[in-house]
This record gives C-alpha cells, sequence and structure tokens, in this order.
C-alpha cells in the first residue's frame, strides 16, 4: 500500500458529506477533475474501491464507510488543533508567570493584570512579588517569563531592558507644615523625622549618599522594608519621606501629600527576561502593554497638595 496524503483524504471527506464530486469540488474550491483524481489516487493507494456510481451517483462502499469514520476523527483532531493555533495566535489561550519588586507588584501590576486577563480569558497568569535580587535569581532560572526590577547589577542569566526612568518624590502627612511648598529641597527637611528603608531597597544608598553630601540632618526613628509601608507609615503621621512616583501614585487618594524633590534623584525600573531562551509572544505582549501605560511617569516627579 502507498502512502495517502491529506489532500486525498480532504477530498475524500468532502465527497462523502456531499455526496456529490460537483459539490465536493465547490467545498474544497478545486475543479472536478482534480476532486476525481485524488479520489482515483486515494483507492489506488488503499486498494479497494470506494465508489460506486449508480445511476449517476455516487454510493459509498462499506469500506468508504468505515475509512470516513476513522478520517472524521482525525479531522476533529486538526480542527481541535486549528482552534489551538487560533487562540495562541490571538493570545487568547497560553500562561504568562512574571515576578515583580514590590514597588509595581503591589499596587501597579495588579490592575495592568486584571485588564490583561479580561482581554484574554484562556490565559493564565500568575504574580509573584520579591526583592530585586530574588525577581533576578528566578529570571535566571527560568521559573519566571518576565520580571521587574529597581536594578541590572543582579547577576548573570538574564536579559535587561530599560523600562521607566523617573525621579523620587517627596512625601508628607496632610497638615504638615511643608505642604504648601511646590517643590521640596534637602534643606527643607533638615531635622524632620524621616522614615527609611534600611538597606532593604537599592534607592536607599542613593538617599542616604544625597543627605550626607547635602549636610542635612534626618531623624530615622523607623526604617521598613517596603515603599507601600513607608507611605502608610507618612499618612499615620509618624514622618516624611522619598519614595517612587508609582507607588506614590497610589496613595494620593487617601490623603497623602506629594510633592517634586529636587535636585532630581534618579529612579530606574528594568525589565528582565530569561538568556537563552525565546521571549513568549504573552511577555512582549504584557511588556508591551506596561510600557505604554507606565511612561506617565517617565522623568518626572508628581506634584498634588
Amino acid at each position: 500500500m502507498k502512502n495517502i496524503n491529506l489532500r486525498q483524504l480532504e477530498a475524500f471527506r468532502a465527497v462523502m458529506l456531499t455526496k456529490s464530486i460537483t459539490r465536493a469540488a465547490e467545498m474544497l474550491s478545486v475543479s472536478q477533475p482534480a476532486v476525481s483524481r485524488l479520489i482515483s489516487d486515494l483507492e489506488s493507494s488503499i486498494e479497494f474501491p470506494l465508489f460506486e456510481r449508480v445511476k449517476k451517483r455516487l454510493i459509498p462502499t462499506p469500506e468508504a464507510e468505515a475509512l470516513f469514520d476513522e478520517v472524521e476523527r482525525s479531522f476533529a483532531g486538526l480542527n481541535k488543533i486549528n482552534i489551538a493555533v487560533r487562540e495562541i495566535r490571538d493570545f487568547r489561550s497560553g500562561s504568562l508567570s512574571v515576578a515583580s519588586l514590590p514597588a509595581l507588584g503591589l499596587g501597579y501590576l495588579p490592575e495592568i493584570i486584571s485588564q490583561f486577563a479580561a482581554d484574554r480569558p484562556g490565559v493564565s497568569l500568575s504574580l509573584i512579588i520579591r526583592g530585586s535580587q530574588n525577581v533576578s535569581s528566578m529570571v535566571a532560572a527560568q521559573r519566571v517569563d518576565v520580571g521587574f526590577t529597581e536594578s541590572i547589577d543582579l547577576g548573570d542569566s538574564v536579559d535587561s531592558e530599560l523600562l521607566l526612568t523617573t525621579n523620587l518624590v517627596c512625601i508628607l502627612p496632610p497638615g504638615h507644615r511643608l505642604n504648601k511648598k511646590d517643590v521640596i529641597k534637602a534643606s527643607d527637611l533638615d531635622g524632620e523625622t524621616f522614615i527609611g528603608t534600611g538597606n532593604w531597597q537599592l534607592t536607599c544608598k542613593d538617599i542616604d549618599r544625597y543627605f550626607d553630601h547635602q549636610k542635612v540632618r534626618r531623624k530615622i526613628q523607623i526604617d521598613t522594608q517596603l515603599h507601600a509601608t513607608v507611605a502608610e507609615l507618612v499618612l499615620a503621621g509618624a514622618g516624611v519621606s522619598m519614595i517612587d512616583p508609582v507607588t506614590a501614585d497610589r496613595y494620593i487618594s487617601k490623603g497623602l501629600v506629594v510633592k517634586p524633590f529636587l535636585p532630581s534623584i534618579l529612579y530606574n525600573l528594568y525589565v528582565l527576561y530569561p538568556e537563552n531562551r525565546p521571549r513568549s509572544r504573552l511577555a512582549e505582549q504584557f511588556v508591551a502593554q506596561i510600557r505604554q501605560d507606565i511612561m506617565r511617569y517617565a522623568s518626572k516627579t508628581i506634584s498634588h497638595s
């Protein structure tokens, strides 16, 4: 027996469904002789007849009926594959795992992920919140598809791209003496109780060096790990501080006062991908959506009072 091909089976299936060479040709958008030739080639390959002509009608043989059952099952599987391909192509299926530092992961990314998931109901997503070092390690180990950090000096086996360059902002509690100022300068914070981030945040060292250089004394009675917790402490009246504008933006509605700080202290965010592994189209689509949205924070501070 010779090998049969998909085109022969398509012609056979079309004839079985339409009971006519003419209608089968229309179904396949080919000529009638082409359908007849495909059926003839198929019969030659399988070495038994599939149809008999009775009064100008095509009558399937019992062998044709048995073969048709198998062909239908195969075409049902192909149809499932076609559906899967369309869903993957149109981002309606698949999975995406994301690791992020808290500055994005606690407030900003959940909104982006919610919108991304709503547009792709067949896609499963996971969000893991870790410090920048741990995020980099997870990306390097290929445990996640994409990561977000505030530093790229975190090891090998990752590809990094700058996501956002912006400035840290000064945050004040409601009723603070500095709330009427348009811009906060280092000298304005001399003697102020300042909520620190200890050694948890990479930007902490930049802030400390800046104030030391300006010879500004701050009273750091409380330090904590997350910018979000810093904002909560400032809202509670425990002091003032400086955090990233993405986190600060979430707390304005709660009454947090956010002011530009000059001279600016830069704050960078990076997106990481596993090195030497093709990027998934879902990951690229997700990051593209973030890039478009997060530019509202780019290279500027936010000013609210």
